[in-house]
């Protein structure tokens, strides 16, 4: 199913970012197989807030991950960030 407007956040309910793809891959080494995708960056978003905890204690690392869509199949994931701030200058204004 096809996303042809951004979604609104499963866990939080609001309306999720439009981002151009990290510069980072997956370990498959063939990028993100798409020219956008849906971000949450409701810093409140309990997925997010969550994460922080959860990934300190089962990786110690500190790092939390936010609700992600692929636009082509509407498939939803998550994406790793390591600061608050990450991810968020890759926003496209619509």
């Amino acid at each position: 199913m096809k996303l042809t407007e951004a979604p609104n956040c499963p866990y939080c309910g609001q309306k999720m970012s439009k981002v151009e793809p990290p510069t980072f891959n997956l370990s498959d080494g063939l990028g993100w197989c798409t020219p956008y995708l849906y971000i949450c960056f409701n810093d409140d978003c309990s997925f997010y807030v969550k994460g922080w905890e959860q990934i300190m204690v089962n990786y110690g690392k500190v790092a939390s991950y936010r609700c992600m869509y692929y636009p082509d199949t509407g498939n939803m994931d998550a994406i790793c960030v390591y600061a608050p701030d990450g991810l968020k200058g890759q926003i496209i204004e619509e």
